[in-house]
């Protein structure tokens, strides 16, 4: 009998821990801040995973409360110590950037290679720093590879850095016309970088056939976001074009 009243209370933390997380996430949505540390504390504290990894980006942003990398990162490790693959990332990141913590790529490695269990993040970050060499030995073969992988499950990073070696042929053959594919997949998702870089290919008729007016509205989209690239190649074809022209395409782009 003490045990069957044991498994229930168990089971209730956690479906109250669930119910905490989910609440917290929807006050998120909604920048009610106060409430989604409210709610993300209570279900941390019962020892759901997917809060305290929530509750660490709060810290490490300073969402709600005053920023601060050190409760940041003992948040992603509670949820790390339980296989959360993006608590782990978070770490990997962490250490890559010196977030909080002195810059070390060979724990980075570790944590992203802890991550990659079909985890779009920590395959993005394997290949981020086998791309770079940063705690590894440089290979843009292993970096295409797992760039790759995340790429197809849809993650925008690295469906652009997929794109860069294809465009410039590292650890891959080189293709322009593939680069450009993955570069306007990532840059469907929102990603500033891949808008700024599908612009500039229209405009250059790289990998696409020219074309100024897509050109025109890409480079828009990702000068929207502040990329300095884009509003620098921007403010270039402005200047070549006429007023006429300029509202034309403005129109079109629209």
């Amino acid at each position: 009998m003490r045990a069957f009243f044991a498994v229930i209370i168990v089971l209730s933390a956690g479906s109250m821990a669930m119910a905490g997380t989910a609440a917290g996430l929807a006050a998120f949505r909604n920048h009610d801040y106060a409430t989604a540390y409210r709610e993300w504390k209570r279900a941390a504290d019962a020892g759901d995973a997917d809060a305290q990894v929530n509750l660490g980006i709060m810290y490490a942003r300073g969402l709600g409360v005053d920023r601060d990398p050190g409760a940041a990162m003992q948040l992603y490790r509670m949820a790390a110590g339980q296989g959360n693959a993006q608590a782990q990332f978070r770490l990997g990141e962490m250490y890559a950037k010196g977030w909080g913590v002195s810059q070390n790529y060979v724990e980075a490695a570790q944590f992203f290679a802890a991550a990659d269990r079909g985890d779009d993040r920590g395959q993005y970050g394997i290949a981020s720093l086998y791309q770079e060499g940063y705690g590894v030995q440089q290979d843009y073969k292993t970096a295409a590879y797992f760039y790759k992988l995340a790429a197809g499950h849809g993650f925008a990073p690295a469906q652009f850095g997929y794109a860069q070696l294809l465009e410039k042929g590292h650890g891959v053959k080189r293709n322009k016309t593939e680069a450009f594919g993955w570069y306007m997949a990532a840059a469907k998702h929102g990603f500033a970088p891949a808008e700024a870089r599908v612009g500039v290919m229209y405009a250059k008729g790289e990998g696409v056939k020219a074309d100024s007016t897509q050109a025109y509205l890409w480079l828009s989209r990702a000068a929207s976001q502040q990329d300095r690239d884009a509003e620098k190649r921007l403010s270039e074809v402005r200047a070549h074009l006429s007023a006429g022209q300029l509202a034309a395409l403005q129109n079109s782009a629209r």
